[in-house]
């Protein structure tokens, strides 16, 4: 029988790719517990050595990425000069594992969600309460209640 691992924090971010891990290294960086769950064995989306498409911002002159994407961005030219795709994964995952604040769990599909009815700003009335995911690497489920949920995949 396959464990099931019961997580709580405050920002669940499903989808590792680089809007993904801003906002989870965003909410991090403010003190908010986050799990990120990616369904890829590494982190990146798009931008990953998967894909291989580098951050290349708005097109025109003098327009680049700024804040965490150039953070990002400036520790690949330090450490990545020749543009490896493999190192650049390595950079990626650095970046979220030096945040004490998140939980990463890669290789996790997001397959189900449970969710509450009730009385919801905006005129909603229901409101995700958990998501699961299940992990191949380790095998497990992990279900992951959250107060705030980011779909980023």
């Amino acid at each position: 029988m396959l464990n099931t691992v019961h997580l709580s924090c405050d920002l669940c971010v499903i989808g590792g790719g680089l809007s993904g891990m801003a906002a989870a290294i965003s909410a991090a960086r403010e003190g908010l517990s986050v799990v990120l769950m990616h369904e890829r064995p590494m982190l990146g989306g798009n931008t990953s050595s998967e894909i291989r498409m580098w951050i290349c911002g708005a097109q025109g002159k003098d327009n680049r990425e700024t804040g965490i994407l150039e953070e990002i961005a400036l520790e690949n030219i330090y450490r990545n000069p020749t543009k490896n795709f493999h190192i650049w994964d390595t950079v990626l995952y650095d970046f979220v594992r030096r945040e004490k604040n998140i939980r990463l769990l890669l290789n996790c599909a997001c397959m189900d969600a449970q969710w509450e009815a009730g009385d919801y700003p905006y005129g909603r009335d229901r409101k995700i309460k958990s998501v699961t995911g299940y992990q191949m690497t380790t095998q497990r489920f992990y279900q992951v209640e959250a107060t705030f949920f980011s779909d980023c995949s």
